[in-house]
């Protein structure tokens, strides 16, 4: 028998992001499981000259991108039609390692995760998407969900 009882859908507030969450709740509701809702939030990594950009204190930007993410996982648990578990961590690298690392730490079932992030080309190209990366080294089954705009008719 095909076990489903703990369903992760990591978030980065993405279509794509949201159109698994759809999905891992359809499933849930099927195999009456727990959706945990992950989003992780990786390190900034500086591109341009920061000497010339005007920041926040890094401890404030920090505080910023949290409450920001805690605001958009609070809204998105409202609006679904299905009992969620919330989960902010940040990740000291890569969040597709942070991914696969939490999915067996709380004993996973199945990752839905989106298709198309917000990485952009060059990322991509660099470091491969976040789900491939998932796919490749996660330790439970995995479904890769399309964004509707993808999908034949």
């Amino acid at each position: 028998m095909i076990k489903h009882d703990k369903i992760l859908v990591p978030s980065d507030f993405s279509d794509a992001s949201e159109e698994a969450l759809r999905r891992a709740i359809k499933l849930a509701q099927v195999f009456n499981a727990e959706v945990h809702l992950l989003h992780v939030i990786e390190p900034l990594v500086p591109l341009l000259d920061m000497e010339s950009v005007p920041m926040l204190p890094d401890e404030d930007l920090n505080q910023a991108i949290h409450d920001q993410s805690r605001l958009r996982l609070a809204k998105l648990q409202a609006n679904a039609d299905y009992p969620l578990i919330t989960h902010l961590h940040e990740s000291p690298g890569n969040a597709a390692n942070f991914i696969c690392e939490f999915a067996g730490e709380q004993d996973i079932d199945l990752i839905v995760i989106g298709r198309q992030g917000s990485k952009g080309f060059l990322e991509h190209f660099l470091m491969g998407s976040t789900a491939e990366q998932v796919v490749r080294y996660a330790p439970c089954s995995v479904l890769v969900s399309m964004p509707h705009g993808l999908l034949a008719d």
